[in-house]
């Protein structure tokens, strides 16, 4: 009789530990599982954030270009700039030699 309880114990803990093993690797898996989605969830995240530092990138590059020839307007724009207003002053000095001959009343 001892024999047979003592079958029984070692059956039923080897069922026992089999089925706990079990249960265990299926929670590994579901708890794998997520992970994989969430890690698919974030780099798709990833990807698209890329995607949009991206276009930023080029548009600061076409930006930089515009704003190259722009810069380049504006220095010629500048020194025209500075030959008009030398001219006006040469102009005004003109005058103002005659203004200073020319008598008042």
């Amino acid at each position: 009789m001892l024999l047979w309880l003592t079958v029984a114990f070692a059956v039923l803990a080897t069922l026992g530990t089999a089925l706990y093993a079990t249960l265990k690797g299926l929670e590994l898996f579901r708890a794998f599982k997520g992970l994989l989605g969430a890690t698919r969830d974030e780099l798709g995240r990833i990807e698209r954030s890329s995607g949009e530092i991206e276009l930023h990138l080029q548009a600061a590059a076409a930006s930089g270009a515009t704003l190259g020839t722009s810069l380049n307007r504006l220095r010629a724009s500048r020194a025209r700039l500075t030959v008009l207003t030398s001219a006006v002053d040469d102009v005004r000095a003109s005058v103002g030699r005659i203004t200073a001959v020319v008598p008042r009343k």
